[in-house]
């Protein structure tokens, strides 16, 4: 008898403990023009409440997330896809357009509300007629207390890699699937963004490890990632966490994602490059 009333007094005590680290993590999101110039061209880009990049989305395993979005871009319809997260009982909420949601109409809102069930490293963008590479595109993050590799790190950096257009998507992707384009080569990149912009610093301290959350938000094409003299190991692949390994360097295609450690090297006299590189295959 006593064993089982040590049981029920530790049981209830347990459910209280899981209830109150669970949160609820809740964006209000007005989708509209902004101006932006990552490159030193200045165009129309898509931001949210009047800032271009747009934030990232941060949530833990258990968590619940809603997003308010409001449609204010005025002339275009519009949605959020999050990127790699299953959607379990909730792919009404997954935001292609046509597949499991209509599209977020000029001057309306949405409500997104789903469940976190995995950790790792994703992204969010619009998913309405190849919109997002207007700049509606962003990281997704999920942070997890049991993660294998939560002690061997001592901080979390996020970086993302990307092409860019000077052009607008309406045009381009017109362009793309017509006559006019038999081989139906992709569009050429005039730039590449690292965090969307080409002058990127990341300071950091010598010795320490640093775990970088690596996403290629890109249209179209690949890029080969790699920092200069120093090793990566890669501890997660789109979500799924694998066994360490060691890389000099790594290749994600549009949308991947990758987690590495990097230890940096024990001095000071020189800064070291991060580095991207297209891989564009043009046909003609």
């Amino acid at each position: 008898m006593v064993s089982d009333s040590a049981t029920s007094a530790v049981l209830p005590l347990l459910l209280l403990v899981s209830i109150a680290i669970a949160k609820t993590v809740t964006y209000d999101f007005n989708v509209g023009w902004v101006t932006a110039q990552p490159d030193g061209f200045s165009r129309p880009t898509i931001g949210i409440n009047g800032q271009w990049p747009i934030p990232p989305i941060t949530a833990a395993v258990g968590d619940k997330v809603i997003v308010n979005v409001q449609n204010d871009l005025g002339n275009q319809t519009t949605s959020l896809h999050f990127h790699g997260l299953y959607q379990n009982g909730t792919a009404h909420m997954d935001g292609p357009v046509g597949a499991s949601q209509c599209s977020i109409p000029i001057g309306a809102s949405f409500v997104y509300e789903f469940q976190i069930d995995q950790p790792g490293t994703y992204w969010y963008h619009s998913h309405d007629s190849g919109q997002y590479p207007d700049g509606l595109r962003g990281p997704l993050i999920i942070s997890d207390p049991d993660s294998p590799y939560k002690d061997q790190y001592d901080e979390e950096i996020v970086l993302t890699l990307s092409d860019w257009y000077h052009d607008q998507m309406p045009g381009l992707l017109s362009w793309f699937i017509s006559y006019a384009n038999p081989t139906g080569a992709e569009p050429v990149p005039d730039s590449a963004l690292m965090n969307e912009t080409q002058d990127l610093k990341i300071n950091v301290e010598p010795g320490k490890t640093y775990m970088f959350r690596i996403i290629n938000i890109g249209a179209f094409a690949a890029q080969y990632l790699w920092f200069e003299g120093h090793t990566m190991r890669v501890v997660e692949v789109d979500g799924i966490y694998t066994e360490e390994a060691d890389a000099n360097m790594i290749y994600l295609t549009a949308a991947q994602r990758y987690s590495v450690l990097v230890t940096t090297n024990n001095e000071t006299s020189t800064n070291f490059a991060i580095v991207g590189s297209m891989d564009l295959l043009i046909s003609t």
